[in-house]
């Protein structure tokens, strides 16, 4: 319903380590979910985990802390569920709209914040302790449970490889890990947690060339036209043009599965005279003409 996170992180570091948090959290809804109804710590290495149900409104408060603050943790929550009780509508008559309660963050964050200084610690400096704690906590896989998820992961991987498509080869890889937290296999998680990661700066670089390579192809085009003089337009020097537009259709394959062709065809028509017909060049470059400014526009 809530988070809010008092360490210091910056969206950076919160984006490279995602698939840690997701993971974290996966494995606090498990033991709220198993009904956990009275105050437990869950030991993780250096932190634990705080559970304190509040039976009024059904919800839980779940603390991560290390655990040189368990002390001041718990005399925080009996603090906490008061400040609670003054939303008691809020919280039990909540229709999943998260925005509502952000009304609750300036008096959270104001009794956290006036009960602990930071210590300048992350959780993600031990994520392999972190990791292997979480693991240690959950029951064992089957034998035959745990050869089934490993034959998926590995067709997975296999997937990876084999397709050039960066959104595509995003969404497998945190299936890949997702599967590997589940088979408290540390080493694959956290390879494929930097892969994802690897894979999210070139899909950025991707998209600012796609832009790149567009707005180099309108010039050069423009520049050809310019310098035609009284030759007809399928007389035109497109060498320039159809660098640009060959590299644009070549980012627009590590994006989209299908349409990248298209501008590979036109590309080559630029510079295939002997192959191509004056009337069609000259449909090309009104094509090529009419392509819109705006890369969102060839991601749909």
């Amino acid at each position: 319903m809530f988070e809010q996170n008092f360490q210091e992180l910056d969206s950076g570091n919160a984006e490279l380590f995602s698939s840690f948090y997701t993971a974290l959290k996966s494995f606090v809804s498990e033991m709220v979910n198993e009904g956990v109804n009275k105050l437990k710590n869950i030991d993780l290495g250096e932190y634990s985990i705080v559970i304190s149900s509040i039976k009024d409104f059904d919800v839980d408060i779940v603390i991560i802390a290390d655990k040189e603050s368990l002390k001041p943790v718990n005399k925080l929550i009996p603090k906490l569920i008061k400040s609670l009780y003054k939303h008691e509508s809020l919280i039990q008559f909540w229709d999943g709209d998260k925005s509502e309660l952000y009304l609750l963050e300036q008096p959270l964050s104001g009794l956290i914040k006036n009960h602990f200084k930071s210590t300048g610690k992350t959780l993600t400096e031990k994520q392999d302790q972190v990791l292997r704690s979480i693991w240690a906590n959950r029951s064992q896989l089957s034998e035959e449970e745990e050869n089934a998820l490993i034959q998926e992961r590995d067709l997975l991987i296999y997937k990876i490889e084999k397709t050039p498509i960066l959104p595509d080869k995003i969404k497998i890889a945190k299936e890949v890990v997702e599967l590997s937290d589940k088979l408290k296999d540390e080493g694959t998680f956290l390879r494929f947690q930097d892969e994802i990661n690897r894979y999210k700066k070139e899909l950025e670089d991707a998209r600012f060339k796609l832009g790149y390579y567009l707005e180099k192809l309108k010039i050069s085009l423009n520049e050809a036209i310019e310098n035609l003089g009284d030759k007809p337009i399928s007389a035109g020097d497109y060498k320039d043009a159809y660098l640009s537009l060959y590299s644009f259709s070549t980012k627009l394959k590590l994006l989209i599965e299908s349409g990248w062709e298209n501008y590979r065809q036109m590309a080559t028509k630029l510079i295939d005279n002997d192959n191509i017909s004056k009337d069609e060049i000259s449909d090309t470059i009104q094509s090529i003409i009419k392509m819109s400014d705006n890369v969102e526009d060839y991601l749909q």
